[in-house]
């Protein structure tokens, strides 16, 4: 009789899980067909680490996603394709941007919705047309990559090397040209001062003799001109001191410009024999640049590294805390979990889980008795108490996920159904196959409360088995209700920051 009800039990449930699960994935296929908002489309020369269903943000709020990432026949660029939310206006001006998300190399979009009206330099206003459906977002912004500076430093060493030489044949011909003509002029007007001053005194003597006989206006007019050619003699006296100087400081720049030149050539030189060195291939820098040997090992090495680290930089972690109390058995089961995401559709699980009814382990032993003919069978059921955990890999299609692997310790598999933009999940899992009289069949329901940080859970465990055994360990149903924390990697990093902070502030 109670096999009849437990047949009749499992049947009921597998028929309104069954219906369950149908009405819930047609009501989100509905609203998967029935979603609306624009398609755009932007073209990249780098389209790496963004993927279909990536997010698209403004502002730090989601906005979009990516459809689909293609080739443009055209003009040999990445085409991405993002389906915008409802009500988000995009002008002409918009500006597409990637962007990284976190620490560990997850790329999204950013979106700058832009202007009705555009601020020309002129200050003339522009008025912009609002995207329709289809439309191109003309403005995509992408970070330099390192090929790119490379080819810019590969482009200016030459124009570098052609300036060096046109001040080298500048510095040797015509500053030296200038330098000796100056030189040249100073000392032919100092000669034609010292002439002018001889002449004066000359004229000087003869009007003195000539006036002689003449005592009165005379004398004085001869002082007047002896006042005269002194003063004549002070200026020029003190032009040729500061012309003199003058020249003194010139040839002083000059020759310190002439040392200047000079190691200028030596280093020209330098550079010349280091060059020629690197093109016959001698030295390791010279092997490396001209062994072709070298150059596809360090090609293998840079590519493997390459793929290792692009494995690395677009993997998400999600860290998650719960537990449930159980209200038949009166314990608490508690899970640590880490979730790692390399691709949006593809995921893998870890779990750390300490669970009240322990480790169950199950051993028969046929034996024989003199009592009773044939032989007699026992079971002798051992429960421990130790950590059980869980290594499970998901595959995400849509809103469904699958799971398998490692469950609790046992083998097992689950299937995961998430709505309202994965703020509510349904979960069931099947595991423990040896330990009851039927599998060990768990569904669970995830509400979350506060920004997919904080969820409400609820559900039921053990629901084919429903004769329970003794309380704690026994197993058989029970319900649960409890809560669960979820950290992603900026989650993550701000903890980290605030811890560090903390600490340091503690260290001080």
């Amino acid at each position: 009789m109670r096999r009849s009800w437990a047949a009749v039990t499992v049947g009921v449930l597998v028929l309104v899980v069954s219906g369950l699960s149908y009405f819930l994935i047609r009501s989100v296929s509905e609203g998967v067909k029935g979603k609306q908002g624009i398609v755009v489309w932007g073209l990249f020369k780098d389209a790496s680490g963004l993927f279909e269903k990536s997010r698209v943000q403004t502002a730090g709020i989601s906005v979009g996603q990516i459809d689909k990432r293609e080739l443009d026949s055209q003009t040999a660029q990445a085409k991405v394709t993002i389906h915008m939310q409802p009500g988000i206006v995009l002008w002409s001006n918009a500006v597409v941007s990637k962007k990284s998300a976190s620490l560990l190399g997850e790329f999204y979009l950013e979106i700058d919705p832009g202007t009705p009206v555009r601020l020309l330099p002129s200050g003339e206003k522009e008025q912009q047309h609002q995207l329709k459906d289809g439309d191109q977002i003309m403005n995509v912004r992408e970070p330099t990559g390192m090929g790119d500076l490379m080819a810019d430093v590969g482009t200016i060493l030459p124009i570098l090397k052609d300036i060096l030489l046109d001040v080298h044949r500048l510095t040797s011909g015509t500053i030296t040209d200038i330098a000796t003509n100056v030189d040249k002029l100073i000392e032919t007007n100092s000669i034609t001062l010292e002439r002018l001053l001889n002449r004066v005194d000359h004229i000087a003597a003869n009007v003195e003799n000539v006036t002689s006989s003449e005592a009165g206006d005379a004398k004085v007019a001869i002082k007047n001109v002896r006042e005269i050619t002194e003063s004549i003699k002070t200026l020029v006296g003190s032009s040729d001191s500061e012309v003199k100087s003058t020249g003194t400081a010139v040839r002083g720049s000059l020759a310190k410009l002439q040392t200047t030149v000079d190691n200028l050539d030596r280093t020209l030189h330098n550079m010349e024999s280091i060059t020629s060195r690197l093109d016959k291939g001698q030295g390791t820098a010279g092997r490396l640049l001209t062994d072709d040997t070298i150059a596809n090992n360090v090609e293998e090495i840079t590519e493997d590294a390459g793929t290792f680290v692009r494995g690395i930089t677009k993997l998400q972690t999600v860290v998650g805390l719960r537990a449930e109390y159980n209200f038949l058995s009166h314990t608490l089961k508690d899970y640590l979990s880490v979730q790692l995401v390399p691709r949006p559709d593809k995921f893998y699980l870890i779990e750390l889980v300490e669970d009240p009814r322990g480790f169950r382990e199950e051993t028969s032993q046929v034996t024989s008795s003199s009592n009773s003919p044939g032989l007699v069978k026992s079971t002798t059921v051992t429960t421990s108490q130790k950590l059980r955990f869980s290594l499970m890999l998901g595959k995400r299609i849509g809103p469904v996920a699958g799971r398998f692997g490692i469950k609790e310790s046992t083998g097992g598999f689950g299937f995961d159904l998430f709505l309202l933009d994965d703020h509510l999940s349904l979960s069931i899992d099947v595991f423990d196959t040896l330990s009851n009289q039927y599998p060990r069949v768990k569904p669970t329901l995830l509400w979350s409360i506060w920004k997919r940080n904080l969820f409400l859970v609820g559900g039921a465990d053990d629901v084919l088995n429903i004769n329970r055994a003794t309380a704690g360990a026994g197993g058989g149903i029970d319900w649960f209700l409890g809560g669960q924390l979820v950290f992603n990697d900026e989650d993550l990093k701000s903890l980290l920051l605030f811890g560090g902070s903390a600490a340091s502030g503690a260290a001080k």
